[in-house]
């Protein structure tokens, strides 16, 4: 069996889950970077996306991944639809 010379490579390979290495600091939770994970993993397997973020300048940057402008639209209504639903229903 091969011994690794620098068990700190090692180390920071198994933490990082074998993937690139992530940003050093995050403001989300642990559940919330879980989740985002997944959502990256779904659109890198081709699922349609759109992914919209504040920037610190009250500018809005956005990505289409996988879809049209209108079929991003649409995509769009549908959850502020299911939003509103939610909140209707009491469920936050």
């Amino acid at each position: 069996m091969n011994t690794p010379r620098d068990i700190n490579e090692v180390l920071k390979y198994l933490l990082s889950d074998g993937k690139q290495e992530h940003i050093a600091a995050s403001v989300l939770a642990a559940d919330d970077e879980a989740y985002l994970n997944k959502l990256v993993a779904a659109v890198r397997a081709g699922k349609r996306a759109v992914l919209i973020v504040e920037d610190s300048d009250d500018k809005l940057k956005y990505m289409f991944s996988n879809a049209s402008r209108a079929e991003a639209v649409s995509m769009l209504g549908k959850v502020i639809e299911a939003t509103g639903r939610r909140l209707a229903n009491g469920d936050d």
